[in-house]
């Protein structure tokens, strides 16, 4: 069952290598990973929005991207925090209460929840990002995943994703519009989400590919 809600939501540095090269690599990364959506390995990584990117959606962002098959991708914003309450948007669920912060995760089907979460073993009805991070909208697998301490799971839900119709992501790397990273359990669970784009886009982190 998948988890779901009417509510609407109002959205509201550079490197020192050539910007051609970074697009070059960007765009080999992100190819490389396309032929991996299937597979067991990590497929996923981080979009880096350019300062110049043109989006209210996307600015300044960070996304969690993994392909979706046939030149499709998607992905989850990580440094947009809404930080609402769960307690106060969904009264009246018990399981949805217990949730702990609401995140913003992007302008697709904004009145859906996706979460993320880590496991050592890999769960039903959940899709593999990398390492040991998951993410899922499966009611009865967040259930589980509010029970676990959360140092353990990790556990971060949000508000809508992000995505891209095949094709489309590469031209926007190919734009310019992002730089591509090599994702990390760091990123996600330990850099302060209202630092990591700065971070990034000044190459205080060395993650870069």
């Amino acid at each position: 069952m998948f988890i779901g809600i009417s509510m609407a939501i109002v959205t509201t540095a550079c490197l020192a290598a050539p910007r051609a090269r970074l697009r070059t690599m960007s765009m080999a990364l992100l190819m490389a990973l396309s032929c991996l959506a299937t597979a067991e390995e990590d497929n996923s990584l981080l979009l880096v929005a350019n300062p110049d990117l043109e989006s209210t959606v996307f600015s300044n962002s960070v996304v969690l991207v993994t392909p979706h098959g046939n030149g499709a991708a998607v992905g989850i914003i990580i440094n947009h925090p809404l930080l609402v309450d769960s307690q106060r948007v969904f009264p009246d669920d018990q399981l949805l209460r217990d949730a702990g912060k609401i995140r913003y995760g992007g302008p697709v089907n904004p009145g859906s929840l996706t979460f993320l979460f880590r496991a050592q073993d890999a769960p039903v009805n959940a899709l593999h990002l990398f390492d040991n991070v998951y993410i899922s909208n499966d009611r009865e697998l967040l259930a589980e995943q509010v029970e676990r301490p959360r140092q353990e799971s990790q556990l971060r839900v949000y508000l809508g994703y992000a995505g891209w119709a095949p094709g489309q992501l590469q031209a926007e790397i190919g734009h310019g519009d992002w730089r591509v990273v090599k994702v990390s359990l760091e990123h996600l669970f330990q850099t302060d989400s209202e630092l990591i784009w700065q971070q990034l886009s000044d190459g205080q982190i060395d993650s870069w590919i």
